[in-house]
């Protein structure tokens, strides 16, 4: 279904509520837009982590102290996002029959706030939304923020990449708002920012949730980190697994690189009586399901537990209930959307008449993010941060924002520590 005329309409007629005129503005023409006990086995290649010396002695953890600001009768949100305009629409008119993949995120995304917008607006919520698509050469990050474009904003509302991180995260703290990075999984090394709230938890809170449930079930089990040598993008998610199991008394470390990844082989590596416990740091997705793959096709006899990364969500066998059948599987994932709630009905009927088709996951998200955050302005004004746990008005996940904090105790900005452990076996999701 072509969907870009739909939304080119809707943005044009419907981006701001408020008891005022409609002040929507998308800064473009059309849219007027993560001690060792005993040393792990060594028949495959893999350096064990070296154990550190004596520990110094932790500082006490100072929490960030906020100012009190006084309440607004009119909130202002600034919403960051790579929309694409210039590569989708010339002379007011689609270019595309489809959006394009590239582009297809942030535009589901931006359609869950205007969800979320219309929601408001029957509530009479007092907000002024501005939409600014970064991915314009002349809206850029860097443009952007040296322009008074921003000037007058309560929250910064981003999905970002990495590099553009920090500027953003500068500017809120300057000004004293909050930046709401809501894709980035990445801290891009922000230190010392309480005005930094990172949504998608960092590889390393995941890393700890796998472990704590690997931990509690599996202990006593031998266990493997199967990784990848030849993608140096994901040495960061192996050695902090490497770490994290350092004082297992049972671990195997895996180089997929160098290992023959057949049935065979693996037959040779595995124990038949035992639950073998596998943690994979590959993320990514065509070699993830090479991999499980094979272990799928292994005997019947041998039994898994696999353990794998954020990215896994997009694996294609979870999603097919033919695939993948004799393995455990688990995963986490920072948001969980139920459509059959009632949230979750309302979002997928107003998206079917507002743009047609189901709902993906970034229309939920751009939706609950708006909702929520908007409900924490008007309520605690916009420096909401002492009160930042309140997620009575968050319609689906139940967040947990918490100071993240460095190794010498120093405090580093705000990040979603709540993850859903999303256990997939027989063909079937649990939740644990």
């Amino acid at each position: 279904m072509n969907k870009l005329p739909r939304i080119l309409v809707f943005v044009m007629f419907s981006l701001i509520w408020a008891p005022s005129p409609a002040k929507a503005q998308f800064w473009k023409n059309i849219f007027k837009k993560e001690q060792k006990k005993s040393k792990p086995k060594a028949s495959h290649p893999g350096k064990k982590s070296t154990p550190g010396k004596d520990q110094v002695k932790l500082k006490k953890r100072i929490e960030p102290e906020y100012p009190v600001i006084e309440k607004k009768d009119q909130y202002r949100i600034d919403v960051l996002l790579p929309l694409y305009l210039d590569k989708l629409v010339e002379q007011n008119k689609p270019l595309h029959k489809r959006l394009p993949e590239y582009a297809m995120p942030y535009v589901n995304f931006y359609e869950g706030m205007t969800i979320a917008a219309e929601a408001l607006k029957d509530k009479k919520g007092r907000i002024d939304l501005f939409v600014h698509d970064i991915s314009d050469p002349s809206t850029n990050i860097t443009r952007l923020l040296s322009s008074p474009k921003l000037t007058g904003s309560d929250l910064l509302i981003g999905c970002l990449q990495s590099p553009d991180i920090p500027a953003v995260a500068q500017y809120a703290q300057k000004k004293q708002i909050n930046f709401i990075s809501a894709l980035s999984p990445a801290d891009a090394g922000i230190k010392g920012n309480p005005y930094f709230v990172l949504m998608q938890s960092t590889l390393s809170t995941h890393i700890e949730q796998l472990i704590s449930v690997a931990n509690r079930k599996f202990t006593k089990h031998p266990k493997f980190i199967f990784k990848d040598s030849n993608i140096s993008g994901e040495k960061d998610a192996y050695m902090q697994l490497r770490e994290a199991l350092a004082d297992d008394p049972d671990l195997t470390v895996v180089d997929c690189s160098h290992y023959t990844m057949n049935t065979d082989s693996l037959s040779r590596l595995f124990d038949s009586t035992e639950v073998n416990v596998i943690f994979v740091s590959i993320l990514e997705i065509a070699h993830a399901e090479e991999i499980l793959n094979t272990l799928a096709r292994m005997p019947k006899q041998y039994r898994f537990e696999i353990f794998g990364m954020p990215s896994w969500k997009s694996l294609r066998g979870l999603t097919n209930s033919g695939s993948l059948m004799g393995l455990s599987i688990y995963y986490t994932s920072p948001f969980y959307y139920d459509p059959t709630t009632g949230a979750g009905r309302y979002v997928a009927n107003e998206y079917k008449n507002k743009y047609g088709g189901t709902p993906s996951e970034m229309v939920y998200r751009g939706y609950e993010t708006l909702y929520w955050y908007s409900n924490l302005l008007e309520k605690y004004g916009s420096v909401f941060n002492n009160n930042i746990s309140d997620v009575s008005a968050a319609p689906f996940t139940r967040y947990i924002i918490e100071p993240a904090w460095s190794a010498a105790n120093d405090f580093q900005y705000l990040e979603n520590r709540k993850l859903y452990v999303f256990h997939y076996q027989n063909g079937g999701y649990v939740i644990e």
